[in-house]
């Protein structure tokens, strides 16, 4: 018998240091300083120390979400991925958030190899990446295949996809996972997934031969497995906040048995390795005064990690509406972004928050179609269909109130919707402040652009309320 530790992290999004960390305590948050790539570190070298068969892994979304990493397009977080030692990373839809040449650049200073299966040039059909990789350890040729996000070109903006070619490649899985098993005789088939996890549920399902899946881009926290089809599949997180650990044992060119854990790095559990401390120090001494800026005080603590609306993206689509003058105002579902707890807001929030720090329109849109484009939000998030699930969480709002059935079909799910109190009307003509390519893409030749940014805004906003409070009352319900 022979035992394999695979070692994931997934969704970093730029998180090289610790941060305040949203936990369930009873039913209440709890918010625990957590993460950071020197406790990675610690963390992965301590496993490495005692296990011989160690693979480490990235699921995507590594390089875009903080501060530093985008003001440096990428470039703070390669040195740091680098010393993680890891051995292989599959892109996640915002690691193209430089534009295509940018991340083929990045690409080339990475010491592993970034894999993807489903991602080609559009003018040769060549592929973008390596496809897969052949890893060998100490005893075992492992067959590690990368599917990064597959609907980059309909659900971010043009330039992230530029001229690539994304597909879900699952037609294509069966003849090269036939090849590594036959012809190049792995003894495991691991995909290295930024699908989301009900994505992959339904790729174990159609896709025979897959062993495990390492999972990505859906942010879940999984305690334990998913077995499906008889594939092993996991997640870890997001924010390097966890790692996921799962011991596998081989016998006869057959996975036997398996051990999974998902590690939460609490601060004060685990120690930060010293050489990547000094190194991630060096790498923010540069934006440490600019990202330390003071811009107001709040009150509510501000997270995003419920699915229907969060204090995070109140305050943001409150700011948008306080600056504009417009019925109601909306934002993206977006899911990173790290908890900020009462007290002092700072530039540093603010990217995190917002890292792409979009410039506000105003759309002018009757009811009828503002209906319609919501009924499309629902339906990216709840489609019965998992290859169809292609939003993050529901759109953002202020001024909406919506009660929706989730499980309804496709264009029936809103069952009733006000704006400033009162019912929507299909004919009537709607002005909708928001910001980002992301938003209302179908519309977007009738946005009017406001020539400011989100964080001027926000910034504006503060200075003008002092310390602010969010109304953490319900508008969006399901029912």
């Amino acid at each position: 018998m022979t035992q394999l530790t695979i070692i994931q992290q997934n969704d970093t999004h730029g998180y090289i240091e610790s941060h305040e960390e949203f936990f369930w305590k009873g039913d209440a948050p709890e918010y625990r300083q957590a993460g950071g790539f020197a406790r990675i570190a610690r963390i992965v070298k301590e496993i490495r120390k005692n296990n011989s068969n160690v693979l480490f892994v990235d699921s995507g979304d590594f390089l875009h979400g903080t501060g530093p990493s985008v003001l440096t397009r990428g470039s703070t977080i390669v040195p740091l991925l680098n010393a993680l030692e890891i051995d292989a990373a599959v892109p996640g839809n915002w690691d193209f958030a430089y534009g295509s040449e940018r991340l083929l650049q990045l690409q080339q200073r990475l010491a592993f190899p970034m894999i993807a299966f489903n991602l080609k040039h559009k003018d040769n059909n060549s592929y973008v990446f390596k496809p897969y990789i052949i890893k060998e350890t100490d005893s075992l040729r492992l067959g590690i295949i990368g599917l990064t996000y597959p609907y980059v070109h309909e659900t971010m903006p043009p330039s992230f996809s530029g001229h690539l070619s994304f597909s879900l490649g699952t037609e294509d899985l069966p003849a090269v996972i036939q090849k590594l098993k036959k012809e190049e005789r792995v003894d495991l088939i691991i995909v290295v997934s930024h699908l989301g996890l009900p994505l992959d549920v339904k790729l174990a399902s159609q896709v025979p031969g897959i062993d495990i899946i390492l999972s990505g881009h859906s942010h879940d926290r999984l305690s334990q497995p998913i077995i499906h089809k008889g594939c092993i599949i996991i997640q870890s997180g997001a924010s390097g906040s966890f790692l996921g650990k799962l011991v596998v044992s081989i016998e006869q060119g057959k996975l036997t048995d398996y051990k999974h854990e998902l590690i939460p790095i609490y601060a004060d559990r685990y120690e930060e390795d010293a050489e990547m401390k000094f190194m991630i120090d060096e790498s923010l001494f540069p934006f440490r005064d600019q990202l330390s800026e003071a811009v107001g005080t709040i009150r509510t603590p501000l997270h995003r990690m419920t699915l229907q609306e969060a204090p995070m993206d109140r305050l943001i689509t409150d700011a948008y509406l306080a600056h504009m003058d417009a019925d109601v105002s909306f934002s993206h579902g977006w899911r990173y972004g790290a908890p900020v707890l009462p007290g002092i807001v700072t530039m540093n929030d603010l990217y995190n928050m917002i890292p792409t720090n979009p410039e506000l329109f105003i759309l002018e849109m009757d009811g009828a179609s503002l209906f319609s484009a919501l009924e499309r939000n629902l339906e990216q998030v709840f489609a019965a269909d998992p290859y169809q699930q292609k939003g993050g969480y529901i759109l953002r709002s202020s001024n909406l109130m919506m009660a929706y059935k989730p499980y309804n079909p496709q264009g029936h799910r809103i069952q009733h919707m006000e704006i400033k109190g009162k019912l929507v009307q299909g004919d009537r003509i709607y002005r909708i402040a928001g910001a980002g390519e992301q938003l209302f893409m179908k519309h977007s030749v009738s946005r009017k652009m406001q020539n400011v940014h989100a964080h001027d805004v926000l910034k504006e906003y503060f200075a003008r309320k002092g310390e602010i409070t969010i109304n953490d009352s319900p508008f969006i319900i399901s029912i």
